[in-house]
C-alpha cells in the first residue's frame, strides 16, 4: 500500500509541482521497500503516481506510458494536460474492459492514482486524484484540494492519509502558516515533511514489519518550463549504517553515482554530488 502527496510549491518567482511517495510494496506474504511508485510521463511535463494493488496499478501505468509515447499529439505536448487526463481515463477504462475470469469482488480495480502536470492552455499546474467509483463503474478524476488557489492532495491507505493530513496541518500550525494566518499563503515542503516524518516512524521497532508504508521517500519535480526530474533522497533505512541517496526507493550500487539532485528531508535543501558547491531552491 502507499502514502503519496502532490502539491504546488511556490518559489520566489515561480512555482513547481512536487510529488512524494513511500516505496513499500506488500503482497503475497512478502514486503519490498524499493518499489517505484512515482513515474514521469514521456512528454516530461506530467507525472503519474499510484497507490494500492500493483496487479492493477502497474499494467495501467505502463499502458498509459505506452499510449503517450505512440500518440504524436500527446508525445509532442500539443495535447494539453486537461485533455491528457481524459485520455488517461479512456485508457484505464479500455483496459478494465478486457479483464476476464475475475473472482467475484476482484473485478473492481483496487488502485488509485495521482496525476498531473503543467497546463499550457491554463498556464498553471493541475493535479487530479483518480480512483475507481463502484457506483459509476468507472474511473473518475477529481481535482486536488485548494487553499487560496494552492493545490495539494494525499492518496493511499485511508488511515495513512488521515495521519498524513493531521501531521501536515500540525506542521503548518507550528509554522503559523495556515491559510487564515498569513496573507500570502503558499506551500513550501509541508506535505512532503509529513510523509517523511511518517516514514521515519515506520522504521522504528515492530512498525518496520507491520506498517503498510515504508522504505525511502521518492520524489519528482515538474517545472513550468515543461520538464520534470526525479530527485534522489538522502535517507537512512533501518539496515543502513549511514544516510544514503536513494533513487525511486532503490539504494544505488556501490559504483553508481546518480547524476541527480539530492533532497535532504532533515535540512529541506537540495545539492548535487557532482556540483557540491551548488544548491537548488
Amino acid at each position: 500500500m502507499t502514502i503519496a502527496a502532490a502539491w504546488v510549491r511556490t518559489l520566489k518567482k515561480s512555482e513547481e509541482l512536487i510529488v512524494v511517495s513511500d516505496s513499500r510494496l506488500n503482497g503475497g506474504g512478502m514486503r519490498m521497500d524499493c518499489g517505484q511508485k512515482v513515474h514521469s510521463l514521456p512528454r516530461s511535463d506530467a507525472f503519474i503516481c499510484f497507490a494500492g494493488n500493483t496487479m492493477w496499478a502497474y499494467p495501467l501505468i505502463h499502458q498509459v506510458i505506452s499510449a503517450i509515447s505512440t500518440y504524436d499529439r500527446s508525445a509532442s505536448r500539443a495535447q494539453d494536460i486537461v485533455e491528457l487526463k481524459t485520455h488517461v481515463l479512456k485508457v484505464f477504462e479500455s483496459l478494465r474492459g478486457q479483464i476476464a475470469d475475475a473472482i467475484p469482488g476482484d473485478e473492481n480495480p483496487d488502485a488509485e492514482f495521482i496525476f498531473g502536470g503543467y497546463s499550457w492552455k491554463n498556464r498553471k499546474f493541475m493535479i487530479w486524484h483518480i480512483y475507481y467509483q463502484p457506483k459509476m463503474k468507472a474511473f473518475e478524476a477529481h481535482p486536488a484540494k485548494e487553499w487560496k488557489g494552492k493545490q495539494w492532495v494525499f492518496a493511499g491507505d485511508a488511515h495513512q492519509v488521515q495521519d498524513a493530513d493531521r501531521r501536515f496541518r500540525k506542521i503548518l500550525e507550528d509554522k503559523k502558516a495556515r491559510p487564515h494566518e498569513v496573507e500570502d499563503f503558499k506551500f513550501d515542503w509541508e506535505p512532503g515533511e509529513a510523509i517523511c516524518d511518517m516514514l521515519k516512524d515506520a522504521q522504528k521497532g515492530m512498525e518496520f514489519k507491520t506498517s503498510s508504508i515504508g522504505g525511502a521517500p521518492q520524489m519528482l519535480k515538474v517545472y513550468e518550463f515543461l520538464s520534470s526530474s526525479h530527485f534522489a533522497v538522502k535517507w537512512q533505512n533501518h539496515d543502513d549504517s549511514e544516510p544514503v541517496s536513494y533513487v525511486s526507493g532503490r539504494k544505488p550500487l556501490g559504483f553508481e553515482t546518480p547524476d541527480l539532485w539530492v533532497f535532504d528531508p532533515d535540512t529541506l535543501t537540495t545539492s548535487h554530488p557532482l556540483y557540491s558547491s551548488e544548491t537548488e531552491e
